[in-house]
């Protein structure tokens, strides 16, 4: 896929109206981004890798916590919860990131030079998927790199209501800054840490139909809740960053996610790794 376009080239380009919901809001939505096709094959490649039709390092892939911790019973894609880097395994996925209907309105935000950092395929089954608490994306990525021009997109499969455990976010947020965060008992594989001082008064309800992508700002509060009903929540993230950050030090690589490249100019002596193709990542590279 030829992701090097002009301006007068990129069909996706953000609206007038999209930019000032991002600035104010710290966010905006996009509807019928994909088909129902699109969604229906990347949602099989997913439940393929889970069922194990498909090969896949297990330590990327997750069961539901209260599958995990024998709470409850469930098998199949019934018994999932996420999969991590799945970009590294599925060309699929990898072309999905690289997709222009997500990367044009990036370019926009960030910069022409974009790597794909942190994707995940969530199934979130119904009864027992759940949720995660108010966290900031960014307090996760700032071990790794210093930047202000990382993005997160957020694709429905399903349709994500407040019945099966739809996003929440705290609109203009990401204008406060990147709060401490602490450990929270019982949450999801310790996946997330709970954002100090994040008030569930001040979350507003993001509900979507399917195929809508929810950009956003990583330094936005957000949190989800559990799936009560009798239907999946199913999602796929990619968050994206400008390939001109500045690496940090790091002590332990085992900490540090792959990153991968999108669109554009990523060749820099700050950015070394590069993963430029969708080769698995090297046994020391995984988290």
């Amino acid at each position: 896929m030829d992701t090097n376009t002009t301006p007068e080239e990129r069909k996706f380009r953000l609206t007038a109206e999209e930019r000032s919901s991002w600035e104010e809001n710290g966010y905006f939505i996009r509807y019928d981004v994909f088909t129902e096709e699109e969604n229906d094959f990347l949602a099989q490649i997913a439940d393929d890798i889970a069922t194990g039709k498909r090969p896949f390092r297990a330590k990327n892939i997750h069961q539901n916590a209260l599958v995990r911790d024998g709470q409850t019973e469930a098998s199949g894609t019934y018994a999932m919860h996420c999969i991590h880097h799945i970009n590294n395994y599925s060309p699929e996925f990898l072309e999905r990131t690289r997709d222009p209907r997500l990367t044009d309105p990036v370019v926009d935000l960030i910069g022409p030079n974009i790597l794909g950092l942190n994707n995940l395929y969530i199934w979130k089954p119904p009864k027992i998927g759940l949720g995660f608490p108010w966290h900031q994306d960014r307090w996760y990525f700032n071990r790794q790199y210093k930047t202000d021009k990382t993005v997160g997109t957020w694709t429905a499969v399903d349709a994500a209501d407040l019945e099966n455990g739809c996003l929440y976010v705290i609109p203009g947020s990401h204008k406060d800054g990147v709060l401490d965060h602490e450990n929270l008992e019982g949450s999801q594989q310790n996946e997330f840490k709970q954002a100090l001082g994040a008030k569930d008064e001040d979350g507003v309800a993001v509900e979507v139909p399917p195929r809508s992508v929810i950009f956003f700002d990583n330094r936005l509060l957000h949190k989800s809740t559990d799936n009560h009903s009798s239907r999946f929540r199913r999602c796929s993230v990619a968050h994206y960053i400008s390939a001109d950050s500045e690496r940090l030090p790091y002590k332990n690589i085992n900490h540090i996610k792959p990153v991968m490249w999108v669109r554009g100019d990523t060749y820099s002596e700050k950015m070394e790794p590069v993963y430029r193709d969708a080769l698995p990542i090297p046994e020391e590279m995984e988290e």
